[in-house]
């Protein structure tokens, strides 16, 4: 409904809001989705919440006056029993066609439901939830199975030959197909970003050239008995930051897809439209939630093998492994203290097996200069690949003993100003040099978002630790610091929230971007609506939004190119073209 909004629906709700009239049309479905009676109901009270961060979207309640009373009895036969759903509606009445028109809400589950009828009361109280309810355990949703396990690859026990690489889509597919019978269902690949259209132009080369690993499933994952289906789901759903899982509010369709950072997004309700039906507002900002930092702490790495003692000769790091025979493993993870700092596109080589390259795991490039620092352990996992009727080997780089990366807000601009770390030498305030020292981390990345009012350089730094739990998942500092973007983007948008309750709008869902003029400021601005709550007795719609910011690095037009670029860093700089820096600077010749 969401996107087929129409000059009908703004003009029903302004009319609406001074003449009320509202009914709630409820659907009763049989275990086979089909309708199998209706309940056309006006309204004593009832509310509803939508909630785009939580597992159960949409829950709601209503007390209702149903026209068929004789169906509203608790018996196996009635319409109320527990093995029926009901798909809700909402009417408002449009004075222009004299007739209601109806919204949707979606399908939902009896939490706890009552009925009652006499001569002079006629009401039916409902309490529901969306169909996660239906994959969380409350009502069914657990595996029987003594043991699920979804290994990462299917290989050949006779020759290790690796025969397919399971992918995370093809497990969540599994999941709802055959442990909750969900075949209704659209689900999105889950991997790595860069293979993403929505952040890589080249997605489609990036999954080429890295067919066999951007969206497999990177570890063995097993389950015990009992645990929840969505338990499951969640897991694969957040091996890769941003995504999400929900019921589609009309077709009851499972999707999985990335949260949607509506960057291209059309305004979906303007400003104008706003103020008309706007009755209050409240402005708040959770300083108390606000990170600026995030620091990932991930798996504690498990190696088979490791080696005190490494050589290195011509960007070749050797080591003798007592233990490790015949020829390299797939899967085997080995650990070396590395003698001195590697340059560009260094290769291991292990009891003489052969030199192989070692590559970053995100992406399958070869490390650059310096990843791997004199005197530190680091943790690679083999990997062998069968293409073109040969075997290729590589190594990936997976660390240090833990997994470990941080991620920093920043406007991207060079303080001038040093401190002396610990170690006696002098370091650039908020530069990646100092965060490194200071967070005793090498893989720190910087975000760069100039306008945001939560940096380190308005706001000062603001830790947030990730530690165990669905952290101990991360498996690369790779990982942890695409990982750390994403917990950072959340702690530093999601608290920059502005409440409105209007008159009632049906149609509003989350994760749209709408413009709005607060009271406190001269201009508007965009926001992504993250929570609705409907009060269908009050006829209102309150609405919680968070100040809408891109999630990637952007620089903010300035006039004179000496004086925009001089107070940037080299490194935030150096991620711009020409073509691109221009534009910045406004048309200015370089």
């Amino acid at each position: 409904m969401a996107d087929k909004l129409t000059q009908e629906d703004l003009l029903i709700v302004l009319q609406h809001s001074a003449n009320p009239m509202i009914k709630l049309n409820i659907e009763v479905l049989d275990a086979n989705r089909r309708i199998i009676g209706t309940l056309n109901c006006s309204i004593t009270s009832g509310s509803m919440s939508i909630n785009g961060e939580s597992d159960v979207r949409r829950t709601a309640g209503f007390v209702v006056q149903p026209t068929l009373t004789e169906k509203i009895k608790l018996t196996e036969s009635s319409l109320l029993w527990l093995n029926r759903d009901i798909r809700l509606s909402v009417g408002l009445y449009n004075p222009a066609a004299k007739q209601y028109k109806y919204y949707p809400l979606g399908c939902y589950i009896y939490t706890d439901t009552a009925g009652t009828y006499d001569a002079v009361t006629n009401q039916l109280t409902i309490q529901c939830a969306d169909f996660m309810k239906k994959l969380d355990g409350t009502k069914n949703g657990q595996s029987g199975a003594l043991l699920v396990s979804y290994p990462a690859c299917q290989v050949n026990e006779a020759t290790g030959e690796v025969l397919k690489y399971n992918t995370i889509r093809g497990a969540v597919i599994r999941t709802l197909e055959q442990s909750a019978g969900i075949t209704n269902h659209r689900i999105d690949h889950i991997g790595e970003y860069k293979a993403m259209p929505e952040y890589n132009e080249n997605w489609q080369q990036y999954r080429e050239e890295h067919e066999t690993t951007w969206n497999t499933i990177p570890f063995d994952q097993e389950f015990s008995a009992g645990c929840s289906i969505l338990s499951i789901l969640t897991t694969f759903r957040d091996l890769y930051p941003n995504y999400e899982m929900f019921f589609d509010m009309e077709s009851n369709a499972f999707i999985c897809q990335l949260k949607p950072m509506c960057y291209e997004d059309d305004i979906y309700l303007d400003n104008g439209f706003l103020q008309r039906v706007l009755i209050s507002e409240n402005i708040s900002t959770d300083m108390t939630g606000v990170r600026n930092i995030c620091e990932i702490w991930g798996k504690v790495i498990e190696t088979d093998f490791y080696g005190e003692e490494c050589s290195c000769a011509n960007n070749v790091y050797a080591a003798s492994l007592a233990g490790y025979e015949d020829e390299y493993h797939h899967g085997d993870m080995i650990a070396l203290k590395i003698p001195c700092k590697n340059q560009d596109t260094p290769q291991i080589n292990i009891n003489e097996f052969g030199a192989i390259p070692v590559l970053k795991e995100s992406n399958n490039e070869p490390l650059k200069a310096d990843a791997l620092k004199e005197g530190e352990v680091y943790a690679f996992r083999i990997s062998k690949k069968y293409a073109d009727q040969q075997t290729v080997t590589c190594a990936y780089l997976l660390g240090q003993w833990q997994v470990h990366a941080a991620n920093v807000l920043t406007n991207g601009k060079r303080s001038g100003q040093y401190v002396t770390g610990s170690d006696g030498r002098e370091y650039e305030l908020y530069s990646k040099e100092y965060f490194k020292h200071v967070l005793n981390c090498e893989r720190v990345d910087m975000t760069v978002i100039p306008n945001s009012p939560f940096t380190v350089e308005k706001l000062g730094e603001i830790l947030d630790v990730k530690v165990s739990g669905e952290f101990e998942n991360i498996t690369s500092d790779d990982l942890a610091a695409d990982r750390a973007k994403w917990e950072n983007w959340k702690n530093c948008r999601l608290t920059d929230n502005i409440t409105i309750t209007t008159a009632l709008l049906p149609f509003v869902d989350v994760n749209k971007k709408v413009s709005y003029k607060p009271c406190d400021s001269e201009k508007e601005h965009q926001y992504i609506i993250t929570s609705v709550s409907h009060d269908f007795a009050g006829y209102t719609t309150t609405i919680t939004m968070y100040r809408f910011y891109p999630l990637y690095e952007t620089m903010l037009k300035e006039s004179g190119t000496h004086k925009t670029l001089s107070s940037f860093s080299h490194g935030v700089l150096g991620k711009y073209a020409y073509d691109r820096l221009t534009a910045v600077t406004g048309g200015e010749e370089l």
